[in-house]
């Protein structure tokens, strides 16, 4: 979810080479009972509902007045009912993200006063994590709180101390008045020292030992764990090794047991936003395929809108992919010859991995791969498995139209062969050219121009969103039948 991890990887890895005399930490989890019940969860939903739902961003900067925060017809039964119906066991609530704003009524001393910037000093009366928990028990769903250490409200005013003090009595908060967590996730674990994540690990430890603590790794496999002390490891929009995970991870000299799990989104955000699209149920049976395959367990964010209700289109998407997971004999056979084959970008956009190249071959419309704008002549190449024979190709570019020129090449012994050159690409681009047979293929883009897309979920309030240049969401080859 965040930008952060780019800046704090290397930190975090001399941190974790550090002697184990160096850095107390208290032990992991290594009950087998409740990490092995974790484990049987398999699948949860994460629940993105804050301050920046109201400021329209990824990134809320803690600038939002509290009374911006006013659902009118807010429903979290409505948000667990959904979760139990779509096969989910578990569900993590956002209770603080990166604008300081708290879905509970926080109690805690803050500057000479009791904290205000929450639920109960927005003129809304309902404690949201209190009422999650409530649903949670009633509909039979593990329940879990997400809290953000990178807070834009509160670190610009406040020394260090001052401000772990605040996390500190934010999480002994938390876990000391809403009983039977299952997880507390805590993301941008590096804005803490090792010790003082170890402070919280043993908070959280011993107001509620069975609760289970995730550091968010942001984009990796699972493989290697940046954070430390935490009981599950994690991808962010990133699947485990394709052999799965191995949850058997040495840190400082001793083993510990280490399961994994795997977030990703509805949606092309995290949270709700007017015009967001939606990701299909190929896409999304997909990630939860191949995550519970490789080991690991599938967290899928399902946003609520201003209102405070999960929408009715995304409640129907749920229960299309729930009929799929229950009979995969249902998902349609793939149609193209590109369909999930390995695909490699040239680039790819401020190393997210919301953007990579397989979005561009996975027959979804509402992904994309996106590469950078410096990148002058963008490729895409797709491997197709043994050589295939092909005569027609249909390409889809999102939103606004920037390729003005491309190329499709496939490779004929090692040299690279252009067998159509097309112009502008827009919603939906299809052409013909005589049969060709090659195993490689690729899309070369010569020309483009670059502007703003809205969509882009690198976004802060009052800025614009970044500029793009050339997006592919489908390249689709096929073999239509000559007549």
């Amino acid at each position: 979810m965040k930008t952060l991890w780019m800046w704090n990887a290397a930190v975090l890895l001399c941190l974790l080479s550090l002697p184990p005399a160096l850095v107390a930490q208290p032990e992991p989890a290594t009950s087998q009972s409740e990490v092995a019940a974790w484990e049987r969860l398999k699948y949860g939903m994460f629940i993105h509902f804050n301050m920046n739902t109201y400021a329209g961003a990824e990134y809320d900067n803690g600038r939002m007045p509290a009374a911006a925060f006013k659902p009118d017809r807010l429903d979290v039964d409505q948000w667990i009912r959904t979760a139990r119906d779509a096969g989910m066991k578990y569900a993590i609530l956002t209770a603080k993200h990166t604008g300081g704003f708290c879905l509970w009524d926080s109690k805690v001393h803050w500057k000479g006063k009791e904290y205000d910037y929450d639920v109960a000093s927005s003129g809304c009366a309902t404690d949201i994590v209190a009422e999650f928990m409530k649903s949670c028990v009633k509909y039979g769903i593990k329940p879990a709180l997400y809290y953000c250490l990178w807070d834009d409200h509160n670190q610009p005013i406040s020394s260090k101390d001052e401000y772990f003090q605040l996390t500190k009595d934010h999480i002994t908060e938390i876990v000391t008045i809403y009983a039977g967590l299952v997880e507390l996730w805590i993301d941008i674990p590096g804005v803490l020292q090792p010790a003082q994540r170890s402070e919280l690990y043993a908070v959280v430890k011993k107001h509620q030992p069975e609760c289970l603590v995730t550091c968010n790794n942001g984009f990796t496999d699972g493989s290697t764990k940046y954070s430390f002390p935490a009981d599950i490891t994690n991808g962010e929009r990133t699947l485990p090794p394709v052999p799965g995970h191995n949850p058997v991870r040495e840190v400082n000299g001793k083993k510990y047991y280490i399961p994994m799990e795997v977030c990703q989104t509805i949606n092309q955000n995290w949270f709700w936003m007017p015009g967001d699209v939606t990701k299909s149920v190929r896409t999304l049976y997909y990630w939860y395929d191949q995550t519970i395959t490789r080991g690991a367990n599938l967290l899928l964010d399902v946003p609520p809108d201003l209102s405070g209700q999960i929408p009715q289109n995304l409640v129907v998407r749920l229960m299309e992919l729930k009929r799929v997971i229950d009979n995969p004999a249902l998902l349609p056979t793939l149609k193209t010859l590109t369909g999930y084959r390995p695909a490699k970008g040239s680039s790819l956009f401020d190393n997210r991995v919301e953007y990579l190249a397989e979005y561009a071959v996975d027959e979804d419309p509402n992904t994309r791969w996106l590469p950078r704008t410096d990148d002058k002549e963008p490729t895409l190449t797709v491997d197709l498995g043994v050589p295939r024979r092909f005569n027609s190709v249909v390409l889809i570019e999102p939103y606004e139209a920037h390729i003005q020129s491309f190329e499709l090449q496939y490779l004929h012994g090692d040299e690279w062969k252009t067998v159509f050159k097309g112009t502008s690409i827009g919603s939906t681009y299809s052409g013909q050219f005589p049969a060709v047979e090659s195993r490689m293929v690729r899309l070369v883009v010569k020309k483009f121009i670059i502007g703003e897309n809205r969509h882009n979920v690198v976004s802060y309030p009052g800025k614009p969103p970044p500029g793009e240049g050339a997006t592919i969401a489908e390249f689709q080859l096929l073999h239509v039948v000559e007549k």
